[in-house]
């Protein structure tokens, strides 16, 4: 190399310096290429990482969240149990209740029949007994020396008026009374209205018929007290 005032300095390679200095250019190029390499790797591994926390973390939300349902149906399924329990228990006694109402209606019933033919035989004593009083009240009139005064009696057109007679004698403590019709005029179970001075006093029910005389039970809606001997009776 030659160095010279005021010339340009030349300088000469020789061929062995012309590889070195290559191999230098391509060992800094290969450097810098893998530290390239390498910035894009880690920021990739960075962004995988921090992929892979944002799943975890998903991961964890959507695990807690599956536990609490499965804490929720697990106590609806609770509830729903608890409620058909109960509803069991609801129907049993239900169906209970039914049971005993059923057997009451049914012993109501037959209480209600026994009534009736009680009912019945009532009104058939009562009938025998006004009948067996009949002929006492009237041989105690006769000995004192009374005799009972009829009311008139208006007989008008059988086909109009009906049958007509009278009431004889009023038991109202067992709310019947004898009345003047016999077998000829009524039967047993025929109803006998009984008026005074045209007025509807009270209702009978025949009970039972003698030969000229009839014992009939006065009807629950009308008052015994109401009737007097001599009043109207009228079979209608």
């Amino acid at each position: 190399m030659e160095l010279e005032e005021g010339h340009t300095v030349k300088v000469r390679l020789s061929s062995s310096q012309l590889v070195l200095v290559g191999a230098g250019i391509v060992l800094t190029s290969a450097a810098i290429g893998e530290h390239l390499f390498r910035r894009v790797v880690e920021r990739r591994y960075r962004d995988a990482v921090a992929s892979r926390q944002q799943l975890e973390q998903r991961y964890a939300e959507a695990l807690a969240t599956h536990e609490q349902l499965q804490e929720a149906v697990a106590a609806e399924r609770r509830r729903s149990d608890a409620l058909e329990q109960a509803l069991a228990e609801r129907r049993a006694e239900l169906e209970d209740t039914i049971g005993r109402l059923t057997e009451e209606a049914q012993t109501i019933r037959e209480l209600q029949m026994r009534l009736a033919a009680m009912q019945s035989r009532m009104d058939q004593l009562q009938g025998e007994l006004a009948l067996a009083l009949q002929p006492a009240a009237a041989g105690a009139a006769s000995a004192e020396g009374g005799a009972v005064q009829l009311e008139r009696i208006i007989v008008g057109d059988a086909q109009t008026a009906g049958q007509q007679g009278r009431v004889v004698s009023v038991y109202p403590q067992w709310k019947f009374v004898i009345v003047d019709f016999g077998w000829d005029a009524v039967r047993i179970g025929d109803t006998v209205s009984i008026f005074r001075d045209e007025q509807l006093v009270a209702k009978a029910r025949v009970e039972r018929v003698q030969e000229g005389v009839s014992a009939a039970t006065i009807l629950s809606d009308w008052e015994p007290m109401e009737i007097r001997v001599n009043d109207v009776a009228r079979l209608l």
